[in-house]
């Protein structure tokens, strides 16, 4: 008896986590999602797009990315006392959301390896976006985020208020 009541308990855990993972949208548009990261963090300066050859310049594999994404945008400050950025990538369907993670945590790590000497002589608060910096996935969304803690939930809120159903 004791060995069913695991096996249900188990079961209704997996469906619940099977149905949190279709819980968002799948067809909003990252111009839509960034314009709401934007109006939700307080960025010094503001943010600007990088532009369509960044990934093919900055990403380990640009591959992953070109072959599993519908469209990517990766806004950075345009201050440059900040190193506040985020990045919000829609993966077509049927393409490989763990994938596009590890090459956007792979990304995140190389951006925390090149910048750490630099931070060093700025602001404590910059270095500690850049080590806090983290990635995370709303269904076929994944996004990473470079900014203050509350930045970054302010971020993630408009994102997964902007995928919600």
């Amino acid at each position: 008896m004791k060995k069913l009541t695991l096996i249900a308990a188990m079961l209704l855990c997996l469906a619940l986590t099977l149905s949190a993972c279709s819980s968002f949208r799948t067809d909003v548009a990252v111009s839509d999602l960034s314009s709401a990261v934007i109006g939700a963090v307080s960025t010094q300066g503001g943010f600007t797009a990088t532009d369509a050859d960044y990934v093919s310049l900055e990403f380990t594999s640009p591959d992953v990315i070109t072959a599993n994404v519908q469209e990517w945008i990766i806004c950075a400050s345009t201050s440059s006392q900040t190193v506040d950025e985020f990045g919000i990538f829609r993966v077509k369907d049927g393409g490989d959301v763990n994938a596009v993670k590890a090459e956007v945590e792979k990304y995140v790590q190389a951006l925390q390896v090149k910048l750490e000497v630099y931070l060093d002589m700025y602001d404590p608060a910059e270095k500690t976006k850049l080590e806090n910096a983290q990635v995370f996935v709303y269904g076929n969304y994944v996004v990473f985020t470079m900014l203050t803690d509350a930045d970054t939930t302010a971020a993630t809120g408009a994102v997964k208020a902007g995928l919600e159903k």
